[in-house]
C-alpha cells in the first residue's frame, strides 16, 4: 500500500472566561431568538466553521478483491487520497428539535438558488445556517434558509425578519459586520448568502479557556465597532450577545445575526405588522422599515435587553449599549449583571404595564394575575472585589448597564473610547499634567507610556512590507498566468490562509510588545526571545509568499498546502519553550550568520511545502557545512531534518533515516521540542518504508512521550497517528489501522477547519482501511465526505477534486455498482481534461478508469472510444513497454470482445499479457480475455494454453473464484480431435 504522510512542520486571568449560556437563561432551548419567552434553557450558539499539506495522495487495495472482466486491484491506480455527514451538526441539540426535523432542514447538496448545499452549521427557531458552495464565484458562503413551516403570519413575519436582516447587514459595510452578498426566494423560503467565517462564536470562544480581560476587551471593542458602524447606517441591532458575535481563527470579530435590527427611533416595540408590509414581503422591498413584532411579541433575548426593550419604549443606540455592557460585565466577571429571579420579576411586572404585547409569551400560571403594577428595581451585582478587571473598564460598564438610557453613554463611539485603553492612558496624563511637580513627572510617565503604545502598535508594520496589496495583486498574477482552470480559485484560498497568518502575527507582535512596554507584565528578556521567534516566522512566511508570487502551474497546484504548512505562531507565545530553547549568540557576526542561514532555510522550507523537493534539496545541501559551523543546534536540528525529508522524497530512504536520526538527536540537545516532534514522525513514515517495523514502532512511541511532556498538541499528534496507521497498514494490521485513523480525525477536528486538507486525506485513507475490513457502506460514506470537503476546500476543478471522484469511482465499481461509479469517473476525466487538455498521464489514467465502468455497464462502444484514447496518449508520452500500457491495451481487448468482434481482440490482449511486472490480477485477466477471444475465432488449443497460464495468475493472486471460472470455461472448450489421414481432393475437370 502506498503510504500517506500528514506530517505538518512544527507547532493557551480574569473570571470564568463567560458564564454558561444556559445558566439561568430566560429563553428555553431551540426557541426564536428573536421572540421573548419566559422559560429555562440555554440560547442556541450556532457557530460558522469554514472552513481552510500533505503527501496524503496515493492510496492502494487493503485487500484482494474482483473488479469484473478487467479488474486491476486498487494498487495500480494513481488518484490518491469530514467527520460527520452533510446533514449533521454538533451546533445545538437535535435531540430536542420535533418530529418535523427532517421536513425543516434542506437535504444534502440541494440547489437553494444557485447554491450548493454542502453540510448544516446551525439551527435556530428561525431557520437553518448551511455551509454552501457559490459556483458562480467558486466560493463557500454561509447560507441561511428560513423554516417552510409554522402559521402563516408566523411564517410571513419570519420571512420579513430575514429579508430584513440582509437589507440590514447589507446597509453597513465594516471590518466587524458579516458581509452579506445575496438575499432571495427558493420556493416559499428566504436565504441569505453571507460570508463563511473560519472560526467560532464569541461565546464558545469564552468558554474555550480562560481569558485575561485584556483579551476579552479587545474581542469587545472589536464587536463594539460593528455595532457602532450599525449605528451609523441608522440602525439598532436589538439582539446583541456572544452568540451573535463569530471570531475567524486568525482573531477577527464580526457581529452577525441583524435579523432584529430597525432603523434607530423610528418604530416603537409595540407597533404592530401593518398590513401594506405583509404585502412586500415577497419582493423584499423596504423591509428594513418594517416592524416585526407580529402579535405584539418583544423581540430579543432577554439577559441582555435593556429595560427600554420590556416597556416597548422608542430604541436608539444606547439599547445596544446595554447588551453590550451586559455580555461585556458576564466576559469579565463570569456571573450576569443582574440577578435572573429579579429579571424575571422585572419582565413580567413589565407585561403588565401593556397585556395586549403578551399574546406570544409563554407566561407562567398567574404571573400576571399576581405581579405588581410597577416593575420592580433592578440592580447590578457588585463585581468581585477580587476581580483584577481595573477600575476604569469597571465604571465604563456599570455606566452602560444604567436603567436609565439617559444616564448611558451618548453613543457607543463615546462608550468604546472610555474602554479603549489608550484613552484611560491619556486620562491619567492629563491629571498628571494638572498636579504640579509631582504631576509633572508623573505626566512625562504618562507621555513616555503612550509614546511606547504607539511603538508597539507600529511593531505589527513589519509584515506589511512581506503581505502588501502589490504583493497580492502579484500572487494572483502570477497564479492567473499559468492558465490553469482552478488558479483563480487557489489564488483566494491561498491569499485569504496568508492573510490570516500575517494579521496573526501581527496581532501577536503588538500584545507581546504591549505586555512588555505599557503594561510591564512581562519580562524583557522574554519579549526578545518571543520577537526572535516572530521574526523567524516573518522569514518562513516572506519566503512562502516570494515563491508563491513567481508560482508555476505546478505549485499552483500545491499551493494551499504550503501556505497551510507556515509554522503555527503558537510557539512564539510559549514563554516556557521559548526560555528553555538555546539562544542566539551575543557575538554580533555569529548572530549574523546564523540568521543568514535561517532565511536560506526558510528558502528551502518553502520549495519542499510547494511540492519543488530536487530544487529544494539542490538548495539544502551547500547549506549543512556552514550550519554545522555554527554550533546553533536549532539550526542544526532544522537543517538536518530538511535534508533528511527531501533525500526521502528523492528516493534516498536510507540516508533520510540517518539525518532525521541526527535530527531529532540535535532537537532534543537544544530542547526544540516542535521540531523533535515533527522529525520523528518523518522518521517512523522513512523507516516504515524500509521495513524497519520495531525501530519505526519506537520513534512513534518517543514522539507521543514527548508530546505527553510539551503538554500536547492535537495537530502533531494527529500526524504521528497517520504515520502509526500507515505502519500497521504495511503489517497487515487493518483493525489497528482504523483506530489510529479515526482518532487522527477526531484531533484533527478538535484543531483543524473542516475542509483542512489534512482532515480530507486522513479520512479518505480511513475509508480504504474501513473497505479492507469490509464496511463498503461506511466507506463510501466516508469517500463521499471527503470529496465534499476536498471540493468545498480547493474548489471544483482542483486535481485533488478529480483523485477522489476517481477513488470513488473505483471503490463503487468494486462493490458492483457500476451505474453510480460512471458519474465519478466522468467527472475525473472531465476536470483533468479541463487542467491537462491534450496528452497527459493522468488524464490517460482517468480514463482508464472511466473505460472500466463503461464495461460493467456493457457499454462497449464507449468504452472502446474510451480506451483507444488512453493507450494512443500513453504512447505518446510514455516509453515501449512501459507497465502502464497494459491496462489500456486490455481495455481495448476487452472492449473488442464485447462487441464480438474476437478476431480484432487477440492483437491487444496478446500485447498486454507480455508485461512480465504486472501484478498476477491484471495479467490473469487479460489472459483469461485473450483466452476467450482465441477459442471464439476457433484457435482452441491456443485458447487452453492461456486459460491455463490464467488460472496460474489467478491463483497466484488468491482469488480462487476466478481460478474457478477458468477451469469450468475450459470444461466447456470441445475436446481435441485426432488427426485424420487427409483425403484426396477429387477434381472435376473444368467443362470446355
Amino acid at each position: 500500500m502506498t503510504k500517506n504522510d500528514t506530517g505538518d512542520r512544527g507547532e493557551g486571568s480574569v473570571g470564568t472566561g463567560g458564564e454558561d449560556e444556559g445558566t439561568a437563561s430566560l429563553v428555553p432551548a431551540h426557541a426564536d431568538e428573536g421572540t421573548m419567552s419566559l422559560g429555562t434553557g440555554g440560547e442556541p450558539e450556532g457557530t460558522m466553521s469554514l472552513g481552510t499539506g500533505d503527501k496524503l495522495e496515493g492510496t492502494a487495495s487493503l485487500g484482494a478483491g474482483s473488479h469484473g472482466t478487467a479488474d486491476r486491484g486498487a494498487g495500480s491506480r494513481s488518484y490518491g487520497t469530514g467527520d460527520r455527514d452533510v446533514g449533521s451538526s454538533s451546533h445545538g441539540d437535535d435531540s430536542a428539535t420535533g418530529p418535523d426535523e427532517a421536513r425543516r432542514r434542506a437535504p444534502p447538496f440541494s440547489q437553494v438558488g444557485r447554491y450548493v448545499l454542502l453540510r448544516r452549521l446551525g439551527q435556530g427557531g428561525m431557520g437553518v445556517v448551511y455551509a454552501a458552495y457559490d459556483p458562480d464565484l467558486d466560493r463557500k458562503v454561509a447560507l441561511k434558509l428560513l423554516h417552510p413551516d409554522g402559521r402563516h403570519d408566523e411564517s410571513e413575519e419570519a420571512r420579513a425578519r430575514l429579508l430584513r436582516e440582509a437589507q440590514a447587514m447589507a446597509r453597513v459595510s465594516h471590518p466587524h459586520v458579516i458581509p452579506v452578498f445575496d438575499v432571495g426566494m427558493w420556493g416559499d423560503q428566504v436565504f441569505v448568502a453571507m460570508e463563511l467565517v473560519d472560526g467560532g462564536t464569541l461565546a464558545s470562544w469564552l468558554k474555550e479557556s480562560p481569558r485575561s480581560w485584556r483579551e476579552i476587551l479587545t474581542r469587545y471593542v472589536d464587536a463594539g465597532r460593528g455595532l457602532e458602524a450599525a449605528h451609523a447606517a441608522g440602525l439598532v441591532h436589538r439582539d446583541f450577545k456572544p452568540a451573535n458575535v463569530l471570531i475567524s481563527r486568525a482573531g477577527r470579530v464580526y457581529v452577525m445575526d441583524f435579523g432584529l435590527a430597525r432603523p434607530i427611533g423610528e418604530l416603537r416595540e409595540e407597533d404592530p405588522l401593518p398590513e401594506e408590509t405583509r404585502e412586500t414581503l415577497a419582493s423584499g422591498r423596504r423591509m428594513l422599515d418594517t416592524t416585526l413584532t407580529g402579535h405584539g411579541a418583544l423581540v430579543g433575548t432577554p439577559n441582555y435587553m435593556s429595560p427600554e426593550q420590556f416597556r416597548g419604549a422608542t430604541l436608539d443606540g444606547r439599547t445596544d449599549q446595554f447588551s453590550f455592557c451586559a455580555a461585556l460585565y458576564g466576559a469579565l466577571y463570569g456571573a450576569r449583571p443582574f440577578d435572573p429571579g429579579s429579571v424575571r420579576a422585572y419582565v413580567i411586572s413589565s407585561m403588565v404595564q401593556a397585556p395586549e404585547r403578551t399574546e406570544s409569551l409563554a407566561m407562567p400560571q398567574g404571573a400576571l394575575a399576581t405581579s405588581a403594577t410597577r416593575p420592580p428595581p433592578l440592580a447590578v451585582r457588585e463585581p468581585p472585589r477580587d476581580s483584577k478587571v481595573p477600575g476604569w473598564v469597571r465604571d465604563a460598564v456599570l455606566r452602560g448597564l444604567s436603567l436609565d438610557a439617559d444616564a448611558r453613554f451618548p453613543s457607543m463611539s463615546a462608550l468604546l473610547e472610555a474602554l479603549s485603553q489608550e484613552h484611560h492612558r491619556l486620562q491619567r496624563r492629563r491629571w498628571a499634567t494638572a498636579a504640579g511637580a509631582l504631576g509633572t513627572t508623573l505626566a512625562l510617565t504618562a507621555g513616555a507610556v503612550w509614546h511606547q503604545s504607539r511603538t508597539c502598535v507600529d511593531a505589527g508594520a513589519q509584515m506589511d512590507e512581506a503581505w502588501s496589496s502589490s504583493t497580492r495583486e502579484k500572487l494572483a498574477t502570477a497564479f492567473e498566468a499559468t492558465g490553469r482552470p482552478f488558479a483563480k480559485a487557489m489564488a483566494e484560498r491561498v491569499t485569504h490562509a496568508l492573510g490570516d497568518y500575517a494579521q496573526a502575527w501581527k496581532q501577536q507582535r503588538v500584545q507581546a510588545c504591549e505586555a512588555t512596554q505599557v503594561q510591564g507584565v512581562t519580562p524583557q528578556e522574554q519579549l526578545d526571545r518571543q520577537f526572535v521567534c516572530l521574526e523567524r516566522r516573518r522569514k518562513d512566511f516572506r519566503a512562502t509568499v516570494e515563491l508563491l508570487s513567481s508560482a508555476d502551474a505546478a505549485m499552483v497546484e500545491k499551493s494551499l498546502d504550503a501556505a497551510l504548512a507556515l509554522p503555527a505562531l503558537g510557539e512564539c507565545e510559549d514563554a516556557e519553550a521559548l526560555a528553555s530553547s538555546q539562544r542566539l549568540p551575543t557575538d554580533p557576526q555569529r548572530r549574523a550568520d546564523i540568521e543568514a542561514l535561517e532565511e536560506k532555510l526558510s528558502h528551502v522550507r518553502a520549495l519542499m511545502d510547494a511540492g519543488k523537493h530536487p530544487l529544494a534539496l539542490e538548495a539544502v545541501k551547500p547549506l549543512m557545512a556552514p550550519v554545522e559551523a555554527t554550533g546553533h543546534l536549532p539550526l542544526r536540528s532544522e537543517a538536518r531534518y530538511l535534508n533528511g525529508w527531501l533525500l526521502e522524497q528523492t528516493g534516498e530512504s536510507a540516508e533520510a533515516a540517518k539525518l532525521l536520526s541526527r535530527a531529532v538527536f540535535d532537537a532534543e540537545a537544544g530542547h526544540a521540542d516542535r521540531l523533535k516532534v515533527t522529525a520523528l514522525n518523518k522518521l517512523l513514515f522513512v523507516e516504515d518504508g524500509l521495513e524497519h517495523f520495531e525501530p519505526a514502532a519506537r520513534w512513534g512511541e518517543l514522539a507521543e512521550a514527548t508530546l505527553e511532556r510539551m503538554g500536547g498538541d492535537a495537530v502533531l499528534l494527529g500526524d504521528v497517528r497517520v504515520n502509526q496507521a500507515n505502519l500497521a497498514i504495511t503489517q497487515g494490521q487493518n483493525d489497528v489501522a482504523k483506530a489510529r485513523l479515526e482518532e487522527a480525525r477526531a484531533l484533527y477536528a478538535k484543531a483543524l477547519p473542516e475542509e483542512h486538507p489534512k482532515r480530507a486525506r486522513t479520512t479518505f485513507l480511513l475509508a480504504h482501511v474501513v473497505n479492507s475490513l469490509g464496511d463498503s457502506a461506511l466507506a463510501l460514506k466516508l469517500m463521499e465526505d471527503a470529496l465534499q470537503k476536498t471540493t468545498a476546500a480547493m474548489g471544483p476543478q482542483h486535481p485533488d477534486v478529480a483523485r477522489r471522484h476517481g477513488l470513488l469511482s473505483m471503490t463503487l465499481r468494486e462493490q458492483g455498482q457500476d451505474d453510480k461509479a460512471l458519474p465519478h469517473a466522468q467527472a475525473a476525466a472531465d476536470i483533468l481534461q479541463a487542467i491537462y487538455g491534450g496528452d497527459n498521464l493522468k488524464l490517460a489514467e482517468a480514463l482508464d478508469e472511466l473505460g472500466m465502468c463503461q464495461l460493467g455497464l456493457r457499454r462497449f462502444e464507449d468504452a472502446l472510444k474510451t480506451y483507444e484514447r488512453a493507450l494512443a496518449m500513453k504512447q505518446k508520452v510514455l516509453p515501449p513497454g512501459d507497465d502502464k500500457l497494459q491496462f489500456s491495451l486490455d481495455g481495448v481487448g476487452q472492449a473488442l470482445l464485447g462487441l464480438g468482434r474476437a478476431g480484432e481482440a487477440v492483437k491487444p490482449l496478446r500485447e498486454a499479457v507480455g508485461f512480465p511486472s504486472v501484478p498476477p490480477d491484471a495479467l490473469a485477466e487479460s489472459g483469461f480475455a485473450l483466452a476467450k477471444a482465441l477459442a471464439q475465432t476457433g484457435q482452441v488449443p491456443q485458447a487452453r494454453e492461456e486459460a491455463a497460464r490464467a488460472k496460474g495468475w489467478f491463483t497466484q493472486a488468491e482469488l480462487p473464484e476466478r481460478a474457478g471460472e477458468v477451469d469450468g470455461f475450459l470444461a466447456s472448450l470441445p475436446e481435441e480431435k485426432k488427426a485424420a489421414r487427409p483425403v484426396r481432393a477429387l477434381v472435376r475437370p473444368r467443362k470446355r
